[in-house]
């Protein structure tokens, strides 16, 4: 019983610190990798996507230190952004972003992203090589957008 009870302690705190989030200065040590990704910071380095039967484009770059900056259609934003260490068994990043400043114009979508606003999770699946990525509502593959590419 005790054995059991142990087992069970330990898989739930491992999964535990599987879902922490990377801390921005942590991400520094990623730099040398951010032009291919690393197993840590896979997201690190600039991405674009366009948005499918329209002539929108969309670029973002993820920084080390925690920041990413974006363009798509009229919008010019800048946020922080978080992402957990590790994928979900799923397979799936929990990515956390706050913009910080925007020009409060619309995205390709037709979105206003105002700083100052809440986190917005969502969530991020790469490909083999870390070339491409998804962004998702959930984890889940019912609503998403991309790939994006790495540039």
């Amino acid at each position: 019983m005790r054995q059991t009870l142990f087992s069970i302690l330990f898989f739930c705190s491992l999964a535990s610190a599987q879902a922490q989030s990377v801390p921005s200065s942590a991400a520094s040590s990623a730099a040398s990798g951010a032009k291919s990704g690393t197993a840590t910071q896979p997201l690190v380095g600039r991405w674009a996507w366009r948005l499918q039967g329209k002539s929108c484009n969309e670029s973002l770059t993820y920084r080390t230190d925690g920041t990413r900056s974006a363009s798509s259609g009229q919008e010019q934003t800048q946020s922080r952004y978080e992402m957990a260490a590790i994928p979900s068994l799923l397979g799936f990043y929990r990515l956390s972003e706050t913009v910080t400043q925007s020009n409060d114009k619309p995205d390709c979508a037709g979105d206003v992203h105002p700083a100052g606003g809440e986190p917005v999770t969502r969530f991020v699946q790469f490909s083999p090589k870390h070339d491409q990525f998804i962004v998702c509502k959930e984890e889940s593959l019912k609503a998403c957008y991309g790939p994006l590419k790495r540039q």
